[in-house]
């Protein structure tokens, strides 16, 4: 089975992608979103999912593993197949999913083409216990790493409420992976500014 694919892109056709591994070509499908960010000759790297069904190989391509999680996750849900699974992660961010499926929102995820109330509500249903708790444990990083910004802004001497306004000012950095320190110096930076 194939799980990952590294090499160029030689043709873009619809949601197709052909990669040129030294001299092979192989067709991927990918995600819509994922397609617009792309460029023919552009070096590339794919998490692939491989299936077999009716005497094919389909290879499903991914830029990030989490992408691939969720078009596997996603697979699980009654009446969702590989296509409709595709459809969906080309149409909202995994972050945009991931929240819509847990807090219930049934509306945005039948704006999905393809995807009727009966669909959305087996995938709200079914998934919406795993991405409930991931949205409070996200919830409780940021917090965390919003306090601690203001801590350390208060202990360079600024006031609280000039710390909430620098972070006002970044909550767009704020996430996961930013490291505290990179987003103390970003703060410091605007409020020179």
């Amino acid at each position: 089975m194939i799980g990952k694919l590294k090499g160029s892109i030689d043709q873009i056709i619809g949601n197709r992608l052909i990669i040129d591994i030294n001299g092979i070509g192989y067709e991927v499908l990918c995600p819509e979103r994922s397609i617009k960010l792309l460029e023919e000759k552009q070096s590339i790297i794919v998490y692939v999912d491989t299936i077999f069904r009716d005497e094919t190989i389909n290879l499903y391509g991914f830029l990030s593993i989490e992408e691939r999680q969720i078009f596997r996750t996603l697979q699980t849900v009654q009446s969702v197949g590989s296509k409709l699974a595709m459809t969906i992660l080309g149409f909202y961010s995994i972050k945009e999913l991931e929240s819509f499926i847990g807090n219930a929102d049934e509306k945005s995820i039948c704006a999905i083409p393809g995807v009727g109330t009966k669909v959305a509500k087996r995938i709200i249903v079914e998934l919406k216990d795993k991405y409930s708790k991931q949205i409070d444990s996200f919830n409780e990083i940021l917090s965390a790493k919003r306090n601690n910004i203001i801590s350390a802004l208060t202990n360079l001497g600024y006031s609280r409420t000039e710390a909430l306004n620098l972070i006002d000012q970044i909550k767009d950095n704020i996430d996961e992976k930013t490291e505290i320190e990179e987003l103390i110096k970003l703060a410091l930076k605007r409020s020179n500014k």
